[in-house]
């Protein structure tokens, strides 16, 4: 439940800076797919992203603000990545008539890793007698490394590497975009 929340108010703070932004900011939604904690996963994403140079068709953003939660399809309720980036995102000329360009992003956060950990219980003669989970939180510092192409400036296709260092996790991931 806490993640929706967080997610949700991602999604308003989004909404809101998208609202106040010229041309040249962008409101973006991404969907991610692929390994999370060296198991199959995925991961919903919101952020902004505004344009601070452009020269020639080349153009560079600047990911202000990038929301992202991503967790295993067996047990998303035991395992949580939320993570809050900003970085950079290099677009190459557009080519095949105008139609694609190619990008590559670098974003540095926090990563909030929520995880379900098991305490045992032990007899006299040190055998596990009962066990109790509970969830907990750790800190973390994370980047995330992404390229692709980008189809008419909306739709992205592209791989992602995500990493933190609590627990020196990396996430391999497809990611597909979309940019308003």
């Amino acid at each position: 439940m806490k993640v929706i929340k967080i997610f949700s108010l991602a999604i308003a703070m989004a909404f809101a800076m998208n609202a106040n932004a010229q041309d040249k900011g962008h409101f973006t939604v991404n969907a991610n797919f692929g390994s999370v904690c060296t198991v199959g996963g995925f991961g919903l994403g919101v952020g902004y992203q505004k344009t601070i140079f452009e020269k020639n068709d080349w153009e560079l953003a600047w990911d202000i603000v990038h929301f992202e939660w991503d967790a295993p399809f067996k047990s998303p309720a035991d395992l949580d990545y939320i993570n809050i980036r900003s970085g950079v995102r290099g677009f190459t000329p557009s080519f095949a008539n105008g139609k694609l360009r190619a990008y590559t992003n670098f974003d540095l956060g926090y990563t909030l890793v929520i995880t379900e950990t098991i305490t045992f219980s032990y007899d006299k003669y040190g055998f596990p007698t009962d066990y109790k989970t509970k969830k907990k939180a750790y800190s973390a510092f994370g980047l995330q490394f992404g390229a692709g192409f980008q189809w008419n400036k909306k739709i992205s296709l592209g791989y992602t590497l995500q990493y933190e260092t609590k627990f020196k996790s990396k996430n391999h991931l497809a990611t597909i975009a979309y940019t308003f």
